[in-house]
């Protein structure tokens, strides 16, 4: 517990937050390990992201553990405040399946660079099951290539950890590129369920605090 709270003491100077709604925030994730939390808290104070705001939240992997995920807010968040940042730019592939465009190009300058660095993510090759692709499948490869370019261009590890790519099989990549794009879509679901559940509390406070008065 110690180091939970000097990680939330922490971020709260770093951030200039209240250290009690930091807390409230955290208690949201009900069995929730400590050591993702701290993971979490850490990751934050690293990258002044605010989990208050969306900019950073934590995910439950298929195998029940926990980590940080930075959201798109984050993300963009993160872009805007690295001092080489220049501008970014989206370009939709011209074919479309099912009206989707088949591919997203994203393309992020540098001040300090000759030439941008550009990615380009394929629909079919990242897009899942998960509701979210079935009711917004735009919005999500956007997402998704907005974050792997972001991710390249500033060289930020938003994982920590994460095992290189250079180093694995192809088919151990293919899993862990399957498990990094899950990862997303339930972060993305968390997040509703999670802004939903704290509209929900307020909505029945200031109805209590109408009737009282």
């Amino acid at each position: 517990m110690k180091a939970l709270q000097t990680a939330i003491n922490t971020l709260c100077q770093t951030l200039n937050l209240d250290p009690e709604e930091l807390q409230l925030w955290l208690d949201q994730h009900m069995g929730v390990p400590i050591y993702p939390q701290v993971k979490l808290l850490r990751l934050a104070n690293k990258y002044r992201l605010d989990p208050l705001s969306d900019e950073i939240a934590l995910l439950q992997n298929q195998d029940q553990t926990y980590q940080p995920f930075i959201t798109i807010d984050g993300w963009s968040k993160l872009m805007n405040n690295h001092p080489q940042y220049a501008g970014m730019s989206l370009r939709d592939s011209t074919e479309l399946i099912d009206g989707i465009p088949i591919w997203i190009e994203c393309t992020i300058y540098r001040n300090d660079r000759i030439l941008p660095i550009m990615i380009k993510e394929y629909y079919e090759e990242v897009k899942t099951d998960h509701p979210s692709w079935q009711q917004m499948p735009r919005r999500m490869l956007r997402h998704r290539v907005i974050q792997q370019c972001a991710r390249l261009a500033l060289g930020i590890n938003a994982t920590e950890g994460q095992t290189s790519s250079s180093m694995m099989s192809k088919q151990q990549h293919n899993s862990c590129h399957e498990k990094e794009i899950n990862n997303n879509d339930q972060a993305f679901s968390q997040m509703m369920l999670l802004k939903q559940q704290l509209n929900k509390s307020s909505n029945n406070s200031r109805v209590e605090l109408n009737s009282r008065q």
